[in-house]
């Protein structure tokens, strides 16, 4: 059988430049991270439809406040991160996500996927605020909801198309809400790893009928 790719928008043009031109992918928008249980639901109506049609099924998220936890196949294996987050997947590892978390505490971070989604990132929520409180108020309610941020953190993956538009986004982004411009180097290569199927303590796999677990995704 021919694999499938359940994914988040974020990691979706990473997939599709590792993936065959024919595989099927069934994308989901970064906003529905914001119901981690209706997110969960979704994610396994998804694994429902393609269970035993496709092998494997790849998952294109990391735990996301355990919206992955509890999903099972019953004739197709399972392929799943071992990563807190998409920004882990993005820099190679969980642990490079917390060395950098301690070298560059208070960082938001924003890829081509987030920007791309036009609803995913925080600074997506300014234009809606505005239009209803006005501009002094909306500006004043951002800079509560940034209050723990000082740099705003774009992560370009090498090799992938970095449009300017991303980067005018992001710097725009940075200099209106008073954060610090950074660009680094992300990798997809966690990513490729996973679609070549190589074993890799990062990567999970699971068989048909066994259930993902929070321990599952914690372990290493």
């Amino acid at each position: 059988m021919k694999p499938k790719v359940i994914t988040c928008r974020v990691m979706l043009e990473e997939f599709r430049a590792l993936m065959p031109k024919d595989t099927e992918f069934e994308v989901f928008e970064i906003s529905q991270h914001t119901w981690p249980d209706t997110l969960r639901a979704n994610l396994q109506a998804a694994v429902n439809r393609a269970d035993g049609l496709f092998d494997p099924i790849f998952l294109g998220y990391g735990l996301c406040s355990q919206s992955i936890v509890g999903l099972s196949a019953q004739q197709s294996r399972l392929i799943v991160f071992r990563a807190d987050d998409c920004i882990g997947i993005f820099l190679g590892s969980r642990q490079a996500r917390r060395d950098l978390a301690l070298k560059q505490p208070g960082s938001y971070f924003l890829t081509r996927g987030w920007i791309a989604d036009g609803a995913g990132s925080v600074f997506d929520e300014y234009e809606r605020l505005e239009k209803r409180y006005g501009a002094e108020r909306a500006m004043g309610i951002f800079k509560k909801l940034l209050a723990h941020y000082r740099q705003l953190v774009h992560i370009v993956i090498p090799g992938t198309e970095t449009l300017c538009s991303d980067r005018h986004y992001a710097s725009e982004k940075a200099a209106k809400f008073g954060l610090e411009y950074v660009e680094i180097s992300g990798t997809d290569e966690l990513i490729r790893r996973m679609t070549e199927r190589v074993e890799d303590p990062e990567i999970l796999i699971v068989p048909p009928g066994q259930t993902i677990t929070l321990d599952d995704i914690l372990k290493l």
